[in-house]
């Protein structure tokens, strides 16, 4: 299972000075991926299209982890003011990793940017920033809170492949962006939303064809306290193992 990994700068505090650029993966999405009974293969943001053609065939799973803003070109627009900070090593190996997991038909799990950057691949766009683009009343959507804690709640839709994994009716969850979801993708449909309408989860018309789950929220996070959210990893895994064996058969 590929969990997706940032660039992150760090300073000596002390002497201020640069330590360099390092990989960073959260733990909490490798010990998802581990708990749920997956092997995680942390990627880093090295390389585009031959690096990520070079890494998938060794993956039956890919898990895109949250993170910085996506470089809004991606989906046709500039940046606007209020556009946080954005990794262009990030972006370009990210997007052309998940194209090629789409042509092979990898299941997906987007988490948070994750989610967003799913949706932008397959042709969707994003609000590049919520309190101003959005419209009317918005929740808080980037919260300061500890990251386990539950900051608001979203209305899972009936019927839906969420509903049956993590729960039907309201869910409560994090909270931690102020991007989202503006026009969806074709061949992905709307499984959840916050109570002033942003999409907070999302997934593929057709998931015995291709398994795309995606949510706002920081289900890896949250899995320690709640069964829905250990939930969401397991059905990632047993979707990335039915590949797997898919594969093997053909």
């Amino acid at each position: 299972m590929g969990v997706t990994a940032t660039l992150k700068e760090d300073i000596d505090q002390v002497a201020e000075r640069p330590l360099g650029h390092f990989v960073r993966a959260d733990l909490d999405y490798v010990a998802g991926v581990a708990e749920a009974g997956g092997a995680p293969v942390v990627l880093p943001p090295v390389g585009e299209r031959r690096m990520a053609e070079a890494v998938i065939g060794g993956l039956d799973g890919l898990l895109l982890s949250g993170g910085s803003d996506l470089d809004p070109r991606y989906y046709g627009e500039e940046p606007s003011p209020e556009l946080g900070p954005t990794i262009p090593e990030r972006d370009a190996f990210e997007v052309a990793l998940l194209e090629v997991a789409l042509r092979r038909g990898i299941p997906v799990f987007g988490i948070c940017r994750g989610l967003q950057v799913l949706n932008v691949v397959l042709g969707g766009t994003l609000y590049q920033d919520l309190p101003s683009q959005f419209g009317g009343e918005v929740l808080k959507h980037r919260q300061t809170t500890p990251k386990w804690q539950a900051t608001h709640e979203i209305e899972v839709r009936d019927g839906s492949y969420l509903a049956e994994v993590a729960g039907r009716g309201v869910v409560k969850v994090n909270s931690y962006h102020h991007q989202g979801i503006k026009d969806l993708a074709d061949g992905l449909v709307v499984s959840a939303r916050s109570e002033d309408g942003v999409v907070e989860g999302i997934e593929g018309t057709d998931l015995s064809d291709r398994w795309l789950v995606g949510v706002q929220w920081h289900a890896e996070a949250m899995r320690g306290a709640s069964r829905q959210q250990r939930a969401l990893f397991e059905a990632h895994v047993s979707a990335a193992e039915h590949h797997a064996r898919r594969q093997a058969a053909a």
